[in-house]
């Protein structure tokens, strides 16, 4: 009987510990998910919900090391959105938005690349980028 109870007690500090080391990483920055602010653009603010809305950003590029998220909604890179990495060259990360359109562009290895699925793209500061629209 004490054998037992000292199992039980072993597993229920193992599943312990182990949740708090999942809630730690999923609060640490290395989070695929990023809160931003709602664009600064009143007039397009109004023409939608305010709900935010989680929205992915994927691209697939073999070989990188490492692919970030520059755009309108993180001073085009000054707060680093890191994409996670996965299998064969596939990164992505999710970013709560509020309603609204957001420019924005990749970073592959410090090279900008555009999104090669959203063919909304526009001209901005001399460059191309991609603008995706949350309503």
């Amino acid at each position: 009987m004490i054998l037992a109870l000292l199992i039980l007690a072993a597993c229920l500090a193992f599943a312990l510990s182990a949740g708090k080391d999942y809630i730690m990483a999923l609060n640490s920055s290395s989070s695929p998910a990023a809160v931003m602010p709602p664009p600064q653009n009143q007039a397009a603010q109004n023409q939608f919900d305010t709900e935010i809305k989680f929205r992915k950003f994927f691209l697939t590029v073999p070989g990188a090391k490492q692919v970030e998220l520059a755009a309108d909604f993180n001073n085009w890179g000054e707060v680093p959105v890191i994409l996670t990495p996965y299998a064969k060259g596939y990164f992505e990360i999710s970013v709560a938005l509020a309603a609204g359109e957001y420019k924005y562009i990749f970073l592959v290895d410090g090279k900008e690349v555009l999104d090669p699925v959203n063919k909304d793209i526009a001209e901005f500061n001399g460059r191309q980028i991609n603008i995706k629209t949350v309503r």
